[in-house]
This record gives C-alpha cells, sequence and structure tokens, in this order.
C-alpha cells in the first residue's frame, strides 16, 4: 500500500517499531531510530528490512548467522568493537583528567 503524505492516515499507523544498538554507548544513542507502519505490513516490512541490510549492505539475517556463524565470529566482532570503544572512552577520560594529550 502506497501512500502520499497528503493522504496519509496516522491513525492506521498501529506498530511503532525502534531500532536499538545492542551494544550502547556513552558516545552512541541507544535508540538509533524507528517508524510507524500498519501491523499488518510487518511481515513484508521485516523481509524488505532483511533484503536491504543483506543485499545493500552486505549484512546478514540473524536466521543466517545462526545457519552459518558457528563460531559467532558476528557476535565476538561486534563484542570487541564495543569493548574497544569503552576502553578509547576510558583512556580519554583519564587523559581529560590528568590534562595529557599524549598516549599512555
Amino acid at each position: 500500500m502506497e501512500v502520499t503524505m497528503n493522504n496519509k492516515d496516522y491513525s492506521l499507523l498501529n506498530k511503532t517499531l525502534i531500532i536499538t544498538d545492542m551494544y550502547k554507548t556513552d558516545r552512541d544513542p541507544m535508540v538509533l531510530g524507528g517508524v510507524a507502519i500498519r501491523a499488518e505490513d510487518l511481515e513484508e516490512f521485516i523481509e524488505a528490512v532483511e533484503e536491504l541490510a543483506t543485499n545493500r549492505f552486505g549484512g546478514a539475517s540473524f536466521s543466517e548467522l545462526l545457519d552459518n556463524d558457528l563460531d559467532d565470529d558476528t557476535a565476538r566482532a561486534s563484542s570487541a568493537r564495543y569493548d574497544r570503544e569503552q576502553i578509547d572512552a576510558m583512556f580519554a577520560e583519564v587523559k581529560r583528567i590528568l590534562g595529557r594529550d599524549e598516549d599512555l
């Protein structure tokens, strides 16, 4: 169902979806975006998002990860990035407190 701005009935948008970062950091917001759609469009919407993520951005659906990422490389990479961001933030704060610009 394609709708233009002129005839959009917001009362029909009865499913709210929020995109969050599982590894929220102080620098990055937990909520990254969100949309409201009609509940009856949910399955088609999820399929379209998965197709966009996998085909355009080279991502993987959770079902693909479960079938193929048996060593949890994705989870490890996400965790490592989160850990690195936390360590970098900690060192930045230490440098700020100590008034030092050089590497520690």
